[in-house]
């Protein structure tokens, strides 16, 4: 959705739904896949990694906008005098808004060796199994505890399969963020100007977590050690800006 500038007022929005899956990524995909792929688990049955694409969301929405405030000259307050319209007139208020569900992850087990093959022993973890039944996050998600330990389960060695819990089979965290400019632009004279504001990323200080640890049967597991950083989700800043241009 888009709407062009008038009376003051432009934004553009957009969602995107992405059901996104392939078998090119590997056995444990903690990027997006390279031309050449990741490291599969069986050439001969490349299916057995099929799952969602690493680190992709399935549901995002994205708006921009920017308003002039319709005070001073411009909006109320038209018959002021000069003095005060530079005061109150002039003022723009802008931002971006996102929302997004979390990326997806798999999970991984060190030491295991189901398949009998030896895989993946020498890069240190295959997948793990899954619990039939049991939810995999956690009652009460929170950074120390995102994921349940319960779901999941080290598969016994030698048994002629590989772990059965799929590759991109869970979702991290998601995103909330708000960020927002107030600016104000007075002109002194032709070609002579001074814009003064303030911007703020995160506004309302959301807590974005990153990505939980995904490494079953090891102390950390299902815990979160970290905040998302990438396109303001971080913790909030407030910074206040002044430019003169001639």
């Amino acid at each position: 959705v888009s709407k062009r500038f008038s009376k003051g007022l432009q934004f553009q929005g957009s969602y995107t739904f992405t059901r996104n899956l392939t078998d090119a990524q590997g056995y444990n995909p903690s990027a997006f896949a390279s031309e050449a792929g990741g490291l599969v688990s069986d050439l001969t049955h490349p299916g057995i990694d099929y799952g969602n694409v690493a680190y992709s969301r399935r549901n995002r929405f994205l708006a921009t906008y920017l308003y002039q405030l319709p005070f001073g000259r411009q909006g109320t307050g038209g018959g002021v005098n000069g003095l005060v319209n530079r005061v109150i007139g002039g003022w723009e208020l802008s931002g971006v808004l996102l929302f997004q569900s979390g990326p997806f992850l798999t999970v991984t087990v060190p030491g295991a060796d189901p398949s009998g093959t030896g895989f993946p022993l020498y890069i240190g973890s295959g997948r793990a199994d899954t619990v039939s039944g049991v939810s995999p996050y956690s009652a009460n998600q929170s950074a120390s505890g995102w994921l349940n330990p319960a779901a999941f389960a080290v598969p016994k060695n030698n048994i002629g399969r590989f772990g059965d819990s799929s590759v991109g089979n869970l979702t991290g965290p998601g995103t909330q963020t708000v960020s927002m400019s107030l600016m104000k632009t007075v002109k002194v004279k032709e070609g002579i100007g001074v814009q003064v504001g303030a911007q703020g990323a995160n506004l309302f200080n959301h807590v974005n977590y990153a990505p939980p640890n995904t490494v079953y049967n090891t102390s950390a597991f299902g815990t979160i050690s970290n905040v998302q950083s990438a396109e303001g989700a971080g913790p909030r800043v407030i910074q206040a800006t002044a430019r003169f241009t001639f």
